[in-house]
This record gives structure tokens, sequence and C-alpha cells, in this order.
């Protein structure tokens, strides 16, 4: 842990130690890591010396509000904190409005939503503070509880995008509030690292069948004989109508809206069962593991 113009720098001296993105039992930092850091203004570290995990719980003990900065080459993300719990995240793939993610997730109309952004719109200028989601829940359009667990889902969503990053700069402000987004629902960090294990432990599977989101499916032209086993939810429907012509993981997503995690969960249970084929690189079917 190093300090250079104003920063607490986050290192390991000079050595790289392995990589561990979810739940470890070491302990973060020396006694009085903490003491030393509220001297400073900023916190910066690199995934490659300082895991996310880390700053979370470093975040989290104590009890940090702030906004977390991830970037390298080809992503940035952005985590809000306030008291050590998160109430916001972004990434590159997960940057559109509230209102529009719940829409998409068909929690409600689009009509709803014009008329629940109107109604913010008149009281900004009467200097009003309902946040989008309160204004929802007060007009009726969806009940409070789902909309806290919609927020909840969103934020483990993104996070579990950062969670899987191996390589980034970190850096967090604390002056930096992000009270646009805060609308009074946030998560504890350990339930966020719980979550993100359950996920990662099952990504690790899927990636066997699944190895990235240009993998490419299609209908099974004869199902085998373990698709007699499935019942399909909606979800699973919609997923199996766009496999008409065939599909990449990566169009799935953006088709459904769905994010990577359930829609690559989706698929490497139809193709387990036999509904679905993979196709190579040049169109022929992949034979099944």
């Amino acid at each position: 842990m190093n300090r250079a113009g104003g920063v607490l720098r986050l290192g390991c001296s000079g050595t790289r130690r392995s990589r561990c993105l979810l739940p470890t039992a070491r302990p973060l930092q020396p006694a009085g890591v903490l003491l030393r850091w509220r001297m400073y203004v900023a916190l910066e570290g690199n995934l490659r010396d300082f895991s996310l995990e880390d700053m979370f719980r470093l975040l989290a003990s104590g009890t940090k509000t702030g906004t977390l900065h991830m970037e390298r080459s080809d992503a940035q993300g952005r985590v809000c904190f306030k008291k050590g719990r998160v109430f916001f995240a972004s990434s590159n793939w997960n940057r559109e409005s509230l209102g529009r993610r719940l829409v998409k997730a068909d929690v409600i109309s689009e009509k709803q939503l014009r008329q629940a952004l109107g109604l913010q719109k008149i009281q900004k200028k009467e200097k009003a503070n309902r946040r989008l989601g309160q204004i929802l829940v007060d007009e009726g359009y969806l009940e409070s509880r789902v909309l806290e667990n919609f927020i909840q889902e969103q934020i483990n969503d993104t996070l579990f995008d950062l969670f899987r990053w191996e390589d980034g700069e970190l850096r967090f402000e604390p002056d930096e509030a992000c009270e646009d987004e805060d609308i009074g629902i946030s998560v504890s960090v350990e339930n966020i690292i719980m979550e993100s294990a359950r996920r990662l432990e099952m990504w690790n599977k899927i990636r066997v069948k699944i190895p990235s989101l240009d993998t490419t499916f299609i209908m099974a032209s004869a199902p085998g004989d373990k698709s007699m086993e499935i019942h399909l939810k909606p979800k699973e429907w919609m997923l199996l109508c766009y496999l008409h012509g065939g599909r990449t993981v990566r169009e799935l997503v953006e088709l459904t809206g769905y994010n990577d995690f359930d829609t690559a969960k989706i698929l490497f249970g139809m193709y387990s069962a036999g509904l679905i084929e993979r196709l190579g690189q040049h169109g022929e079917v992949v034979a099944a593991d």
C-alpha cells in the first residue's frame, strides 16, 4: 500500500499475488489502514494486485460513502456506496435508465413510464424530490416490493459482470455521492459477494459448453430423449423461438433484454436436454459433449 500525490495506492509492494475474485478467508489489510485512509482523498488500486472483493470489503468495513470507478481498455464501470452498502452499479452493457430497464423487463408499460417521467419533470420544476421509482410506486404502477427486488437484481447483474474482470484500474472517490441514483434501496456487500460466488460457480460450468457469448445455437432438428423431461417457462420459450434461424448468445441478450448469465444458463439447460444444437464456425452442428 503506497501513498502518492494525496492518493492511497493499494498494491503488493512489487510482487504479484494470485487473483481471487470471490470469497477468501484471509485478512484484508494490516490494522490501522483505515485510520491512515481517512487522511487522504482517494483510494486507488489495480485488479492484478487488489481484488474487487477486497476493495468491496474494505469500503464496507469503513462504512464508506462515495463512488468506485473501474476502468480497463475496453470497458468502464461505476459502483455507488452509501455507508458501506451498494445502492447503484453500472457497466458498459448496463447503462440503461431504471425506467427503460423496467419496461424491457415488462414490469411497467411504455405509457406508464411516459406518465411517470412527465410527473418527475413537473416536480423538478417545483423542486420536489421524488425519484422515478418512488413515483411509479406512488402512482400504483408497481409495488414497492417488486421495485426493490428488481433493483437488487439489477445491481447483482451488473456487479457479476464487474466481478469477472481480471484486469483494470480501481479508484474510489469519497466526494461522489451519486445522489441522483439513490432511491433508498441498497444491497449489503456480503450478499453481493455470496451471490457473485454462486453465479461464478455456475458460470464456470456453463463455459464448458458455452465458451463465449459468440457461441451460436439453433433449434435441434431431432430433440433428444432428455427433452421430454423439460417443462419450459416463458423466458425459455422466448429464447427457443428466437433460435429458429440460429442466434449467438450475444444476439439473444440484445433481443430479449435478459442478462448474459440468465441467457447462458437457460441455453445450457436446453442444450444439455437436447432441445438445441451448437453450431461451429462454418455453420456445422457441433456434436454434444
